[in-house]
C-alpha cells in the first residue's frame, strides 16, 4: 500500500512539474481549438489589404525560397519573398536550424504594415491560444522567428518612418539628433535615411533589421568600441505587447521593458513598431582590408600569420578607439575614424604594414562611416542562402587578453590547425563604459576584446574549454548552444525570465534561443514517468 502511494505521489510530482511550463499551445491537428476557415477569413478581414497567408505547405519552401549562395542577391531575394516563410540560411526553416529535423515553418503568416494588424493578429492568437513567432527578414543564426502551427507576425513591410528630428527631448534630456525607425526596416534603409549627414552606429548586413533581432540582441557595430552598442543608442522603442497593447518603453516608461528589449533577444516581450536612434556627428572615416599573402597552398606563410596574431593580441587591449571591426586568423577589415593621412600615420596601421607579407585589398576614406563603406551606390553585404550554417561565439575578456596574452596566442595558432577559419569583432573600448546590469546584454560583452565566431565545433569547444566563465555572444551564438539560457545572459537570466512572466504571462511569444522557451514536446517528461512506472512495477512484483 504504502508503494502505491509513493507511485501516485510521484506521479502527482512529475504533472506539475510538467505542467508547470508546458508546451500547451492549441496546434492544428487539434480541430476542437483550431480556428476554423471562416475565423481565419474573419481575422484576414482586419487585416490591411487582407494579407494573410496560408504558409502551412512545406512543400512550397523550395519553390518560392529557392534563392542560394551562388546569387549575390540572395539576401534581397530571401527578405522580401516567401510571405514570410523564407529563412536567409535555409537549414533555419526546419526545427532548431537541424537540416535532418522536421519542418518548423508557422501555419499563417500577417503581413503586418500598420500597429493594428499587429494588434489584431495578438488579440486572435490570444483568443484561440497559438503560439506567436515574429520575423523581418529571416536572418536569426537560430530560426528564432520559426514555429511549427505558429502564427508568424512578418514585419518586413511594415511603414517605413526613416525621419531626422533635432533637438528631440526624452526623459528630461535634449538629443541634437535622432532617427526613428520602422519595425520593418533594415541596415541599408537606415543608413541612406541618414547619408552622410550623421553617423549612426548600425550593422554590417544590409538586409538585417534595423530594429529588431540584431538590435534586441545587442547591436554590435564596426563602430561599437568608439559609440558602443546598438542598444547604447537607443531613446525609446515603441512596442505591441502580449496583451495587444501599444506602450512606450524608455528610461522614464516602462523602464523595465526597456531594459529587457536591450539584450533580452528578439521575439520575446513584444513586437518593435518603431525605435527611435541617437545620431552622432558625421566625421570622417577610413574602410581597409588587408590578408596575409602567400596563406595558402603551397607556401602557407605561418610566419607573418604568426606576427599577425602576436600583433593583434598585444595591441586590442590599448587600442585607441577609433579604431573597429573584423579579424580572423589571417586577415582584417579595419575601420578607422579619421582622414587618409591619420589613418596611414596611426600605430597600428603602420605596424600592420611592418609585417611584411601582406597585401592591401581595399582601401577606401569618405567624409562619414557611410561614405566609407561605398555609400550610397556601393554598398556591399553579406552572402547568405546557404544550406547550412553552423556557426557559433564566444566573448574573450580583455582581463584574460591583458593577463595571458601568450595563452591567449596559443589559443589562437591553435585553431589555425584545428579548423581555421574565423570571422571576428574587434569590442571593448565604449562598450566597457556601461555596467554590466545596465542592459540585459551578457556581462561578459561589456568586458571583453573579441567576439571570436567559428564554424567548426572542434573551435568553438577549444574557447568553452579554456573560457568556461564567460558567455556567448547573442546574435552569433551557436543554434546548438549548450545551456544556453546562461550562456547568453549570465547573471542577467534571472530578471529576464522574472519580466517574461510579467509581459507575457501566457507565453504568447515563444521561440527557440527565446527567453521562457517551451519545448514543443516533453519527451523528457514523458520519459519520466515512464521510468517511474516501471521502478513502479519492478518493486511491487519483487515483492513477490
Amino acid at each position: 500500500m504504502l508503494l502505491i502511494f509513493l507511485f501516485y505521489g510521484i506521479m502527482a510530482e512529475v504533472v506539475q512539474i510538467s505542467a508547470k511550463d508546458s508546451f500547451d499551445y492549441c496546434l492544428p491537428s487539434n480541430s476542437s481549438c483550431w480556428p476554423s476557415k471562416d475565423q481565419w477569413n474573419e481575422l484576414k478581414s482586419k487585416i490591411s489589404s487582407g494579407k494573410l497567408h496560408d504558409i502551412s505547405n512545406d512543400d512550397e519552401y523550395s519553390k518560392v525560397c529557392g534563392a542560394s549562395e551562388s546569387d549575390p542577391g540572395a539576401a534581397y531575394t530571401l527578405e522580401d519573398t516567401g510571405e514570410g516563410r523564407c529563412m536567409q540560411y535555409h537549414d533555419c526553416s526546419k526545427k532548431k536550424c537541424d537540416e535532418a529535423a522536421a519542418w518548423n515553418i508557422p501555419e499563417y503568416s500577417v503581413e503586418a504594415s500598420e500597429e493594428n494588424d499587429i494588434i489584431e493578429a495578438i488579440k486572435f492568437a490570444n483568443k484561440h491560444n497559438i503560439q506567436v513567432v515574429v520575423k523581418t527578414t529571416g536572418h536569426n543564426y537560430a530560426g528564432a522567428s520559426m514555429g511549427d502551427g505558429a502564427l508568424l507576425i512578418w514585419m518586413r513591410h511594415f511603414k517605413k518612418y526613416g525621419d531626422i528630428k533635432k533637438a528631440y527631448e526624452k526623459c528630461g534630456e535634449t538629443y541634437d539628433a535622432v532617427l526613428k525607425v520602422g519595425g520593418g526596416q533594415v541596415w541599408e534603409e537606415a543608413y541612406k535615411a541618414v547619408g552622410n549627414d550623421y553617423h549612426l552606429v548600425g550593422g554590417g548586413g544590409l538586409t538585417v533589421s534595423a530594429a529588431g533581432g540584431w538590435l534586441n540582441g545587442g547591436g554590435l557595430s564596426a563602430s561599437s568600441r568608439l559609440y558602443g552598442m546598438g542598444i547604447d543608442q537607443v531613446i525609446e522603442f515603441e512596442v505591441i505587447t502580449a496583451d495587444g497593447s501599444k506602450v512606450i518603453a524608455s528610461k522614464c516608461e516602462n523602464d523595465d521593458l526597456f531594459w529587457a528589449l536591450r539584450g533580452g533577444g528578439g521575439g520575446s516581450f513584444g513586437v518593435t513598431t518603431s525605435v527611435h536612434y541617437k545620431l552622432h556627428p558625421t566625421l570622417p572615416f577610413c574602410e581597409m582590408s588587408f590578408v596575409v599573402s602567400d596563406f595558402k597552398e603551397p607556401l602557407y606563410d605561418t610566419t607573418t600569420v604568426f606576427k599577425w596574431i602576436s600583433l593583434l593580441v598585444d595591441s586590442a587591449p590599448t587600442l585607441d578607439t577609433k579604431w573597429g571591426g573584423y579579424w580572423t586568423l589571417n586577415s582584417g577589415i579595419f575601420y578607422y575614424q579619421g582622414t587618409e593621412d591619420e589613418t596611414k600615420n596611426s600605430e597600428f596601421y603602420k605596424k600592420i604594414n611592418d609585417l611584411g607579407n601582406i597585401s592591401w585589398a581595399s582601401f577606401r576614406c569618405g567624409e562619414s562611416y557611410f561614405a566609407a563603406r561605398g555609400g550610397p551606390d556601393n554598398l556591399a553585404t553579406d552572402q547568405t542562402g546557404q544550406k547550412q550554417f553552423n556557426i557559433a561565439s564566444r566573448l574573450i575578456p580583455m582581463d584574460f587578453v591583458e593577463k595571458q596574452p601568450d595563452k591567449m596566442k596559443g589559443i589562437l595558432i591553435w585553431m589555425i590547425y584545428n579548423g581555421f577559419f574565423t570571422f571576428n569583432y574587434i569590442i571593448g573600448g565604449k562598450m566597457m563604459d556601461v555596467a554590466t546590469d545596465a542592459t540585459a546584454v551578457h556581462p561578459a560583452m561589456r568586458q571583453s576584446v573579441f567576439q571570436i565566431e567559428t564554424f567548426d565545433e572542434r573551435l568553438i569547444q577549444k574557447l568553452r574549454d579554456e573560457l568556461p566563465e564567460s558567455g556567448a555572444g547573442f546574435n552569433h551564438a551557436a543554434k546548438n548552444e549548450t545551456d544556453w539560457e546562461n550562456q547568453f545572459w549570465g547573471s542577467n537570466r534571472a530578471r529576464l525570465e522574472s519580466l517574461k512572466k510579467k509581459w507575457d504571462p501566457d507565453n504568447r511569444f515563444n521561440c527557440w534561443h527565446c527567453v521562457g522557451y517551451l519545448q514543443g514536446s516533453s519527451c523528457t517528461s514523458s520519459f519520466s514517468t515512464i521510468l517511474y512506472f516501471l521502478v513502479f512495477v519492478y518493486c511491487v512484483f519483487r515483492r513477490d
